[in-house]
Order: C-alpha cells, then sequence, then structure tokens
C-alpha cells in the first residue's frame, strides 16, 4: 500500500509504502546500513547472514504485521518503506499496533530510521508524519516516541511533528538517558 508524502523540505516526491512480498529498490543496501544499528535500531541479522532469504524476511514483516508468529513478547507491528522519487528505499519505519509495559517504558510505538547519506533531506520529518497517518488509520487517539537524548536530529523530527515532552529516564541496559514523547493524533481527515 503506497501512502505519498507532501513532499520534503527540498522539495523531493517521496511514498510510504507498506512492507510486502515484493521488495522495494535497495533494500538490501539500507538493511546493510542499519547492521547492527544506532540509537537501539537494527537490521535483521538473520537477512543479512543469509541464514533468511529475502523472501522469508518480507514473508515474516507480513506475518509480524497480521500478529502471526510473533517472538515471545513481542507485540504486532507494521514496517514502512520510505521510497524516493525513483522509488529506492531509504528509510523504514515500525508501527507497533499496540504498547506492552516494556514498549511503554522504552521503544514506544514508532520507531524510524534514514540512510545516514540520505539524511539532512527531510526525509525523517516526512517518514515520521507518514508513519503518524498510518497509526491514525490504525485507530491510534496518541503515539509515544522514546529517542536517545543526545540525538538532537531526531529530537527536532519527533518535535516537529508535535510531540510533547513528558520525560527523560535512563536505559538500564546501556546506562544512556533518553526521552519520552507523545503525539496526540486527533480524528482521521475526511477521505482518509
Amino acid at each position: 500500500m503506497r501512502r505519498p508524502a507532501h513532499g520534503t523540505q527540498r522539495g523531493a516526491s517521496v511514498e510510504l509504502e507498506e512492507a510486502s512480498l515484493q521488495a522495494p529498490e535497495g533494500l538490501l543496501d539500507l538493511m546493510r546500513e542499519i547492521g547492527e544499528g544506532e540509537n537501539g535500531f537494527r537490521g535483521e541479522r538473520e537477512l543479512l547472514t543469509g541464514e533468511l532469504t529475502l523472501e522469508a524476511f518480507l514473508g515474516r514483516l507480513v506475518a509480524w504485521s497480521a500478529g502471526r508468529d510473533l517472538p515471545a513478547g513481542w507485540v504486532p507491528f507494521t514496517t514502512f518503506w520510505l521510497l524516493d522519487r525513483r522509488r529506492t528505499a531509504v528509510g523504514l519505519s515500525r508501527l507497533r499496533h499496540r504498547l506492552n509495559a516494556a514498549l511503554l517504558e522504552h521503544g514506544g510505538h514508532i520507531g524510524y530510521y534514514v540512510k545516514a547519506s540520505e539524511r539532512g533531506k527531510g526525509y525523517g520529518r516526512a517518514i515520521l508524519a507518514l508513519t503518524l497517518e498510518e497509526a491514525r488509520r490504525l485507530g491510534l487517539e496518541r503515539v509515544l516516541l522514546t529517542v536517545d537524548s543526545g540525538n538532537q536530529p531526531s529530537v527536532r523530527v519527533i518535535e516537529a511533528n508535535g510531540g510533547v515532552l513528558e520525560d527523560e529516564r535512563t536505559d538500564p541496559e546501556s546506562g544512556r538517558p533518553f526521552r519520552r514523547y507523545w503525539i496526540g493524533l486527533g480524528p482521521t481527515p475526511t477521505g482518509g
């Protein structure tokens, strides 16, 4: 399912596409770049090491979105690809359909990642704005996002999308401070 954005800071046209059995151009490059990740985001080790084929990886994402075959303690979530005007994957987001106790503390409803080579082009604001629309379509009234306190670009993206800081906490595993933001979604716009 494709969702066109209204553009980015530099006027680039982007789309948010729900993960399906069809891989977008550049997906493996995106997942390799994420690797073990930064700021808590990670690629999929099994895909990167060849333990999973691309088809099996995509099938797993589709199943998890439907709430099937989830690892213990996980909640259903939908993965989206951010595609640039050439329809190449430049980012991804994950929308958790609900929170459990662990996600309420740290993790929240939405995580997003933009390739390092594509940052500073407005893609962060666009991917979060489009993922918020998906959360609204899912029926969520507000969403929680957590971010490492030192990740100022992401803090700005969250605040630009209406994030209201609730508090700052310390991750017990890493000892690093993180912020918790809520974004109210309101009703679905007419025609959406």
